[in-house]
């Protein structure tokens, strides 16, 4: 299985270059003690960075924690939410795979495998990537809607007769939109929370090399929050003119329920054959596509979702997969999905019961995208975990 400690080095590395650059300024001890941080926390020198090697450190366990709790909370995301229309002022842990479809299909005694469980316990496994078990009532969820607007929003694909068409593939994406903007907002203000201890107990020299890789990691997450806003206003027009005509749908059905299921959306690099799709960066504005894998009626569904025309990442991403044989589309959704995003969930005995030779590439994908993308990340010729043939395709 991947191990995060393999890439300590380049993570120092890092570090050190961030420290070099300094493009914060950082100063020991500033003229005006009474000024701004150096940091940017938005506090006086004096009240901030002052002494700050003389704190107790935190280890990484502790500063996840205090991090985490940042995501368990957030405004309702329905395009008319308001004091009046939502049944709650915050929002409640939605679903963003059926409880009782999607999680209920691949679960055993109520539980599933997880890949996004497993990066919360990375201290515990000691910087090694694997499956963690979590309860269906649990996975999948994020802070995204109100009761009431969660409840009348996806009724639609929640019911136990779901099909796939251009309404209810609208409705997968959206949310997984929604998920993607609900835990890069969460995300941002974890960054901007964390400079206030993550340096705890660190000479001067490496309290301004951290703080720098902070400040420019956080600005790509602030690029990704940019661009998944601009999609999710993009959702919300459509929603409110009843208008899918800018929204792009593929979809399929197969023949049976498959042993996992994700949703997310996310930025397409690379397609099927290993051909550069865009190129990501801070100051270019990135085209996302939103995967929906799940159980609708009594098979398993995938369907993606995108604006941006025929001609974009998205798209392109999406020819390179029709173009698969059929035989290895399955497959190829699980590559994908293992590869892109971390809201992922298995069965664990299917999981289990991988040859070592399998195991050990899926275990790749878990990690996929760290430290970078490898264009052939999704050319996996000749993979064959799951079979499942296709019952019917959707598209718009």
């Amino acid at each position: 299985m991947p191990d995060l400690l393999q890439n300590h080095d380049d993570f120092i590395k890092a570090v050190q270059f961030a420290g070099m650059m300094n493009s914060l300024n950082a100063v020991e001890k500033p003229l005006d003690t009474y000024g701004p941080c150096w940091c940017g926390s938005g506090k006086k020198w004096k009240f901030c960075h002052k002494d700050r090697d003389k704190k107790a450190s935190m280890s990484f366990g502790q500063i996840q924690a205090k991090s985490m709790k940042f995501y368990e909370t957030g405004p309702c995301q329905h395009p008319s939410a308001s004091a009046e229309s939502c049944s709650t002022p915050s929002s409640i842990q939605s679903h963003t795979i059926q409880r009782r479809g999607g999680l209920a299909s691949i679960a055993e005694n109520g539980h599933v495998y997880s890949t996004k469980k497993a990066f919360q316990e990375i201290e515990k496994r000691q910087g090694q990537i694997d499956m963690a078990k979590i309860g269906v009532a649990k996975a999948s969820t994020f802070p995204g809607f109100c009761s009431r607007h969660d409840t009348e929003l996806f009724r639609p694909v929640e019911q136990a007769d779901s099909i796939l068409d251009a309404w209810n593939g609208f409705l997968l994406s959206f949310r997984a939109v929604t998920y993607e903007l609900a835990t890069k907002g969460a995300q941002l203000r974890s960054y901007i929370a964390m400079r206030d201890f993550i340096d705890y107990g660190q000479p001067f020299n490496q309290q301004a090399a951290i703080q720098n890789l902070l400040h420019h990691q956080q600005l790509g997450i602030q690029q990704g929050l940019e661009d998944v806003s601009g999609l999710k206003a993009m959702y919300d027009s459509a929603f409110l003119k009843q208008d899918l005509s800018g929204f792009s749908f593929y979809g399929i059905k197969f023949d049976q329920a498959l042993p996992f299921a994700a949703a997310g959306a996310f930025m397409p690099e690379f397609d099927f054959s290993g051909k550069q799709l865009q190129r990501l960066g801070t100051g270019r504005t990135a085209n996302q596509i939103a995967l929906n894998i799940t159980r609708l009626g009594n098979a398993t569904c995938v369907g993606f979702g995108w604006f941006g025309g025929p001609n974009c990442a998205a798209a392109q991403l999406v020819q390179s997969f029709k173009a698969l044989p059929d035989t290895d589309k399955s497959n190829a959704v699980l590559i994908l999905s293992m590869e892109h995003l971390e809201n992922f969930f298995c069965t664990p005995s299917w999981w289990e019961g991988l040859s070592p030779q399998v195991s050990a590439r899926l275990h790749e994908k878990i990690a996929g995208g760290l430290p970078t993308r490898s264009p052939t990340a999704l050319v996996e010729t000749g993979m064959r975990v799951v079979s499942g043939e296709i019952e019917s395709i959707f598209e718009i």
